[in-house]
């Protein structure tokens, strides 16, 4: 755009300022829905918790799945659902919520369900990590492969794009309704190309609704992998069409080609471009999906996963 941007030496922290830095019983509840797992399609599963304590699972033997799409935007699936959800299905407020289902049924995995927060008008699927340290977490972020873009405009941003057995963004309005009717923790996964993983966790995590510019609300870490949001607590979203930072001489989401809570710009931005690492070649690449406080800004990684859960979710023993 004939602008000539200087790089910062480490982070990205560009200085310069632009602004002042429902309804179902959860004793009798009836559960339909499609688990999918990478390769396999689980049919129609029935739960059925009883409020005397019975409980009743039946589900068919995982069948081979065709493989997804591979075009660069997959349709669009976590939008809201405009159709019911099935004929007695519970209003299951997040995974967290149906985890204790799945516990006495015998039944926890990984897979897809769909769910109805508190405030939200409507059910949607997610996809619930049922797995990873101690489980119940709703995923809100994934990236594996690179064939979804998420250099977007902000209406995909707050809507959501991709889908949820895959590459995604759940969208800002889904976020806010999860995690408005509790206190949550958040959970990021991470990858590199050489087959490490670290993650950091967070035990405050929530954000503003639109109004605010979806500011984000996060502190507590602990983990592995570094703290890369610390610098960007209390900022708003930012999108390629809606510049929120406080970088007074640039954009950062449009810089960075993807959507993100920056400052001006920050150290972690896992909506970045993704790269296969032969097409990658560091400062002469430039910016990819980066975790400042593990890899280094100038390292694209290969995997990412952002969820959320209930800071008082307790898994059964």
């Amino acid at each position: 755009m004939g602008k000539t941007v200087k790089k910062p030496e480490v982070c990205l922290l560009v200085r310069g300022n632009k602004g002042a830095h429902s309804g179902v019983n959860k004793d009798h509840r009836v559960l339909h829905a499609t688990m999918v797992k990478t390769g396999l399609t689980f049919s129609l599963v029935t739960v059925i918790l009883l409020a005397a304590g019975s409980v009743t699972f039946s589900a068919e033997i995982p069948q081979p799945r065709v493989a997804q799409d591979k075009s660069l935007n997959h349709p669009v699936n976590v939008g809201q659902r405009n159709d019911p959800p099935p004929p007695g299905a519970a209003s299951f407020e997040d995974c967290a919520d149906l985890y204790t289902v799945l516990y006495f049924t015998n039944a926890v995995q990984d897979g897809v369900f769909p769910i109805k927060p508190e405030s939200s008008t409507d059910h949607f699927d997610v996809y619930c990590d049922m797995t990873t340290d101690g489980g119940g977490w709703t995923v809100i972020q994934r990236r594996f492969e690179g064939k979804l873009n998420f250099d977007r405009r902000w209406s995909n941003y707050k809507n959501g794009f991709g889908r949820v057995e895959g590459e995604h963004w759940l969208g800002l309005d889904k976020i806010l309704n999860l995690t408005s009717q509790n206190s949550y923790e958040l959970y990021v996964e991470l990858e590199d190309w050489e087959g490490n993983f670290a993650h950091a966790k967070y035990g405050t995590f929530s954000i503003g609704d639109e109004r605010t510019g979806y500011t984000l609300n996060i502190g507590g870490y602990s983990g592995d992998a570094g703290d890369s949001m610390l610098i960007h607590n209390g900022r708003k979203f930012s999108a390629r069409d809606v510049d929120n930072d406080v970088w007074s001489s640039g954009q950062c989401a449009q810089w960075l080609s993807g959507g993100w809570w920056y400052n001006s710009c920050g150290d972690s931005a896992l909506n970045g471009p993704y790269f296969q690492p032969e097409d990658y070649q560091g400062t002469d690449t430039g910016f990819g999906v980066f975790w400042g406080h593990w890899k280094g800004p100038y390292y694209s990684l290969k995997a990412t996963k952002m969820m959320v859960r209930p800071q008082n979710f307790s898994r059964k023993q």
